[in-house]
């Protein structure tokens, strides 16, 4: 009886796109009765530098704010660059979706590190409106430059992804055990082989941590009862860990408590404790994104020098880059099926929106500190080039701080089938030593010759003659082998 193991999906969340601390626009808390200026544009659109002498601010708490509405001619995707030197020291600005009131944002001096142009997060409406709050008094640049579209998959794109290699040596392969033959007692136990079918989620905001809670094995965290246990008869165990907040639908939602706190030193010491007791052979992290109704898929994660505050002292990742044997300020990609994913969820009917963030990162908080984690674990993994120890997925997903708790629950489940029908394609049979697809007397001949001395495994190849798993290649895997040729 094989027994299942636990994939792994780390999900983490945060209301504006973990990408940022929380914020939420003044718009929204105020009583604007005065017709804001407005502007029809189409994609891409440079905005007129002198914009803001039409535009004149409202006061309100000792700030000045600056609308601008925008009106696109259709519905379509837009992102918008902004100019860090334009920036003070105390400005935020906020996109706002007026369709749906969500927004992204806010961006201020300390969010946008470096002096190139930087890109928001993704609107898709036809209806926007810009905030930018300031002091009461204080001259301003305006700070967006340009609206455009959302960027196309890079030329690297393939060189730079991880396929699905058919190669017995690769790590990027899967374990599947034969079925033991009627009135075949094997030695030993399987447990030292138990994570080899794990899935593991991690999440942080809400609902990204919500979305999850089924998949705990904690009973206090998850008392109506595990769900991921050999979840859909699929073989695999899946199993989240996530902070909880209170209250749980919180905005601005802090540090947390329990495990995978939003505080980098809590993240990464729990993280490595978490793989090193699962060893998953996939893994999904999810944070909250843009507040919006979005399932962004986060193609590239960095070993960033720079980040942005967390909640208490220290409050940067210590070391940093956290990454010392990889380049500072170099990314790594994510390995999940992002295109058979956005389809999936395209055709779900949840009322999501999916996409494929390209180019932009998961952003320098501690959504790209997780993510980063996810895709560095896996990294370690395939140097290795150890079947004991394989990851064949990461990557990370931005959860839409709109998205309903179930919904976001459905999505889950939706993205697990997509990651489970890439490992299935990639598979090692064990007693398949030849690895010609099937057991046969070649594959005996190789174990007899093994036993007699006259040729050597390697450490993969020990690990598939290995039939009863029980740590060794023995007589009694040559048995095993037999009975399952005589049964064939």
């Amino acid at each position: 009886m094989i027994k299942y193991n636990t994939i792994i999906i780390c999900l983490f969340g945060i209301l504006t796109a973990q990408k940022l601390p929380y914020g939420e626009p003044k718009y929204f808390e105020m009583n604007v009765n005065k017709e804001l200026h407005q502007i029809i544009v189409t994609v891409p659109f440079r905005i007129p530098h002198n914009i803001i002498e039409n535009i004149q601010p409202v006061q309100y708490q000792s700030r000045d704010l600056y609308f601008l509405k925008l009106h696109l001619e259709k519905t379509e995707p837009a992102h918008f660059k902004l100019i860090n030197s334009h920036f003070t020291g105390d400005m935020t600005v906020f996109f706002i979706d007026l369709d749906t009131k969500g927004w992204v944002g806010p961006y201020s001096k300390e969010t946008i590190q470096n002096t190139l142009p930087f890109i928001s997060g993704r609107l898709n409406t036809q209806n926007i409106l810009i905030e930018i709050s300031v002091p009461a008094g204080n001259d301003i640049t305006f700070p967006v430059q340009e609206i455009i579209g959302p960027e196309r998959r890079p030329d690297n794109f393939n060189d730079v992804t991880i396929p699905t290699v058919k190669d017995k040596t690769s790590p990027n392969r899967k374990i599947i055990r034969p079925e033991k033959p009627d009135g075949f007692s094997s030695r030993g136990s399987p447990s030292q082989r138990d994570h080899l079918k794990n899935i593991l989620l991690c999440g942080y905001w809400p609902p990204s941590n919500e979305c999850i809670r089924p998949f705990s094995t904690n009973e206090t965290l998850n008392p109506d009862g595990w769900i991921g246990d050999n979840w859909e008869e699929r073989g695999y165990d899946v199993v989240s860990y996530f902070p909880t907040f209170s209250p749980p639908d919180c905005n601005g939602c802090g540090q947390g408590n329990g495990d995978l706190e939003v505080d980098y030193q809590d993240t990464s010491e729990d993280w490595w404790n978490i793989v090193d007791s699962i060893n998953p052979v996939a893994i999904v992290t999810f944070s909250r994104g843009n507040i919006d109704y979005s399932w962004e898929l986060e193609w590239q994660y960095t070993n960033y020098v720079s980040w942005i505050e967390d909640f208490e002292e220290p409050l940067y990742p210590t070391p940093t880059p956290p990454d010392s044997i990889y380049p500072p300020n170099t990314p790594r990609y994510s390995s999940l099926p992002m295109d058979s994913i956005e389809a999936a969820i395209s055709v779900a009917g949840l009322g999501l929106y999916p996409l494929i963030d390209y180019t932009y990162g998961a952003g320098n908080y501690l959504s790209e500190f997780l993510g980063y984690h996810g895709v560095w674990y896996k990294a370690q993994m395939d140097s290795l080039n150890n079947l004991n120890t394989v990851c064949y997925l990461a990557g990370h997903i931005h959860i839409g701080g709109l998205v309903d708790w179930d919904d976001a629950h459905e999505a889950v489940k939706v993205t697990l089938r997509e990651v489970i029908n890439v490992l299935d394609e990639s598979e090692v049979i064990i007693g398949d030593i030849n690895d010609d697809g099937l057991i046969s007397i070649l594959d005996l001949y190789f174990v007899v010759s093994f036993l007699m001395g006259e040729i050597e495994f390697d450490e993969n190849e020990l690990i598939i003659a290995d039939v009863n798993f029980d740590l060794s290649v023995d007589i009694y895997d040559l048995l095993m082998i037999s009975n399952i040729l005589l049964d064939s």
